[in-house]
């Protein structure tokens, strides 16, 4: 077992003693008579007269005994309340009621589900409630005029029209809230021109067309979706000219065992033939209108026309429509690897067959302001109320939203109705609990970030992590967690104690959550470790993890056919995906489980040591992928490695100094925190990463080509990938830029380690 592996096995703080230490040396803050670090700046041996500051300081430290001594004092077994009264019944409920109607983000459907919620957290006896407005520019479709993709004939008729609406297949699903299909902010316009498919959209995707000759300029863009995200497709597109986008859903990856026949849904997980995925366009996160900061009353709105939105018409497709569209394309036949699961041979175009038969996009999406609502509800902490623990979960769905966030709003309402029945037994957090129902996420992160945007300064002094779930499962293949590596150590030591809720796994010897996680995503570095994903963007988390520097927590896993899609619904979440509720329940478990042990241990279990080794791993994936070109750069790379070094050490002698931290001592315990809670934040350049002044987090970052996914050392990474293929002159100042963001991350890599060594200069 590795030494860091002691950071993923259960541990018990409450009779051990802790030690802050540097070099191997008292730090001035531990052991019961210690001088504290302000006496080196108030004076000491000048009398018995104490300023108002050291009074204030006495004062404090008394008050937060007091508060150490009344919360030792509480009962109950909190994990014993979380496992054995998690219910089911519960998640179900508040499912079946989340799920009712269509609750796009600034409908007022919308808004009665952000009274509702803040309803359930006033009768769950949470301390405060409220809900936090937002103006912001959202997008919609015309219901009266559909969206659609027509081809013509010589003589101007149509004789094909796509279809602008999915085609209710269960009860329900003809819901007049039900909108047309559309991609939100996509500009509005008649696009008339030859199609050419693109595949998944990526860079290199288009390359490959212009190295076999064939423009997408003027065109309409035919691209597959997959794992990349739409905006990005649409923003390669759009740079190369193409006059509009289409995206649609390949039966390869969202029905490999349906298609045309009953093996879809309403019997199946799987995507029928009219399946179209909604979603935004949008690259970046927020209101598009005030970038940087929020949109409050007082907020300075820049020009529609300015926002960072697409400025060509996109519509969604069906698979069904594809398969005529790609049936009677013409063009050379399409690279193995770009065929999919329709029964055809794809081809690039441009145009179709018929040299007669000619295409045109018309999409009436437009923009339109709208007021959405946050609401935001608090536990306070007993000890430390000024210290936070957020957990969140956006409630705005493209439709009904089954899966997608639905499923996790019934859970984090199931998450505190648990702790409001703790409370009712007198117990409280050590630190405050804050739950977030965040607005139009799915519009671009729009609530989470507007509101991260409006209270930085708070959240950056005193938030410990922010833990989120996007959707319970987009699969019940396995658990699946996505997180900064500070919250590692917690998040697999709650997944220990969370029973499997796959029978069958369980039957094969793995009975909690974490074997089975264990066994289907092993860590390939370390075995009997579980995977750990990326924190890439999606999803609330990305303002807290890569512009505040607060560490987070996703619970997720890949591939949803019905994703985004009018069949989204209770009846997919309830019967097909999880009959018994033993999905949620246990993903529930976990994230409640989670929660209290940041907001409840004396000192915050972050797995520090293994950010050390999380860093050191990464350098050597940047190194591999990137070895030609980073010979030319031996002296930064040579800095890069030893701040890395130099961090990591620091990172173990930090995890085994905590042995010696005096438990008794909340100032000493106050301290300790204080240092781990800075640790994300030391990696922040204030600059933002090179040509991304939105993203901060100069180690983790959303991919640039994928925002998706995450980059390790995003900034580099951007920087090396398309250089070679650059121009000679546009290679001297590349090279300039790699130098010098090397340069700023090996400074804020040496930062980080100052933080634990404590040394100021």
């Amino acid at each position: 077992m590795d030494a860091a592996d002691d950071e993923l096995l259960p541990i018990s703080r409450k009779s051990a003693r802790y030690r802050l230490s540097g070099k191997g040396g008292d730090c001035g803050c531990t052991g019961v008579n210690r001088k504290h670090p302000w006496t080196k700046i108030m004076g000491e041996g000048k009398g018995t007269v104490l300023s108002i500051a050291a009074v204030f300081q006495v004062l404090v430290a008394t008050s937060v005994i007091l508060a150490v001594v009344l919360w030792s004092k509480q009962p109950p077994d909190v994990p014993a309340v979380v496992l054995e009264k998690c219910s089911g019944d519960a998640i179900s409920a508040s499912l079946r009621h989340l799920t009712s109607e269509p609750h796009t983000a600034g409908t007022e459907a919308d808004t009665q589900q952000a009274q509702w919620v803040a309803e359930q957290w006033r009768d769950q006896g949470l301390d405060t409630v409220n809900l936090v407005p937002y103006d912001v520019l959202l997008s919609y479709p015309d219901p009266d005029k559909t969206n659609t993709l027509s081809v013509k004939n010589g003589s101007g008729h149509v004789v094909w029209e796509s279809q602008g609406r999915q085609t209710p297949l269960w009860p329900g699903e003809d819901h007049p809230g039900v909108l047309p299909s559309f991609n939100a902010y996509s500009a509005r316009g008649l696009v008339q021109g030859p199609v050419v498919y693109a595949f998944l959209g990526r860079d290199e995707d288009f390359r490959y067309l212009d190295d076999h000759n064939v423009s997408v300029s003027g065109s309409i863009v035919l691209v597959r979706y997959g794992d990349v995200f739409r905006g990005n497709q649409v923003l390669e597109a759009e740079k190369r000219g193409a006059g509009g986008v289409l995206l649609f859903l390949d039966p390869g990856t969202v029905s490999p065992e349906g298609s045309y026949d009953n093996d879809t849904y309403p019997n199946t997980v799987f995507a029928p033939p009219d399946a179209a995925q909604l979603g935004t366009t949008m690259m970046g996160n927020g209101d598009p209108l005030t970038p940087f900061y929020p949109s409050i009353e007082s907020a300075f709105r820049i020009p529609e026309d300015e926002a960072a939105v697409p400025k060509i018409p996109v519509q969604p497709l069906s698979y069904s429509d594809a398969a005529f569209l790609l049936g009677h394309m013409g063009g050379p036949v399409a690279p193995k690897e770009w065929q999919g699961g329709l029964n055809l041979v794809y081809r690039l175009g441009p145009g179709l067959q018929e040299p007669s038969l000619t295409t045109s996009l018309s999409v009436h999406t437009h923009n339109a302001n709208a007021t959405v609502y946050n609401v935001v509800a608090t536990i306070r902490g007993a000890v430390e109320p000024d210290r936070y623990v957020l957990l969140g979960n956006h409630r705005d769905a493209w439709i009904f939203g089954g899966v997608d966030p639905s499923s996790a709003t019934a859970s984090m309402l199931e998450v505190s109705r648990l702790y409001g029945l703790l409370l009712q037994k007198g117990w409280r957090p050590r630190r405050s609990l804050v739950f977030c129902s965040w607005a139009a996420e799915e519009y671009g992160l729009v609530g989470s970030t507007e509101w991260t945007e409006q209270f930085t300064t708070v959240l950056q002094g005193r938030a410990v992590a922010y833990l989120n779930v996007d959707m319970v499962f987009e699969g019940t293949y396995s658990f699946i967690s996505m997180a900064s590596p500070l919250l590692w150590g917690a998040i697999v030591r709650a997944a220990r104690m969370v029973p499997n809720p796959d029978p069958k796994e369980a039957a094969a010897g793995r009975p909690t959550l974490h074997d089975t996680w264990v066994h289907r995503h092993p860590n390939p570095r370390h075995p009997g470790r579980p995977k750990f994903l990326g924190l890439g963007s999606g999803s609330d988390f990305a303002t807290f993890q890569h512009v505040l520097g607060i560490p987070c927590m996703d619970m997720d896993a890949p591939s949803l056919p019905l994703y985004h899609t009018l069949y989204e619904t209770f009846h997919l979440a309830r019967q097909l995906y999880d009959p018994d509720m033993a999905y949620h329940v246990a993903l529930t478990r976990t994230w409640a489980l989670v929660a209290y042990f940041l907001s409840h241990e004396d000192v915050i279990p972050f797995s520090v040591s293994l950010y050390g080794e999380f860093l050191t791993e990464a350098l050597q994936d940047l190194e591999e992928e990137y070895s030609s070109l980073l010979n030319q750069t031996q002296t930064e790379l040579g800095y890069l490695r030893a701040a890395v070094s130099t961090f990591s050490v620091a990172a173990k002698n930090w995890t085994a100094g905590l042995a010696s931290v005096d438990l008794e001592d909340a100032m000493a315990v106050r301290a300790a925190n204080d240092v781990q809670m800075m640790l994300d934040r030391a990696f922040l350049d204030p600059r933002g990463l090179p040509g991304r002044p939105h993203f901060n987090h100069v180690v983790m970052a959303p991919s640039n080509s994928n925002t998706y996914t995450s980059d390790s050392f995003a900034g580099l990474q951007d920087l090396l990938h398309d250089l070679p293929d650059l121009p000679p002159k546009e290679q001297v100042t590349r090279w300039r830029q790699v130098r010098e963001h090397f340069a700023a991350v090996t400074h804020l890599i040496r930062a980080a380690a100052g933080v634990l060594t404590q040394e100021i200069w």
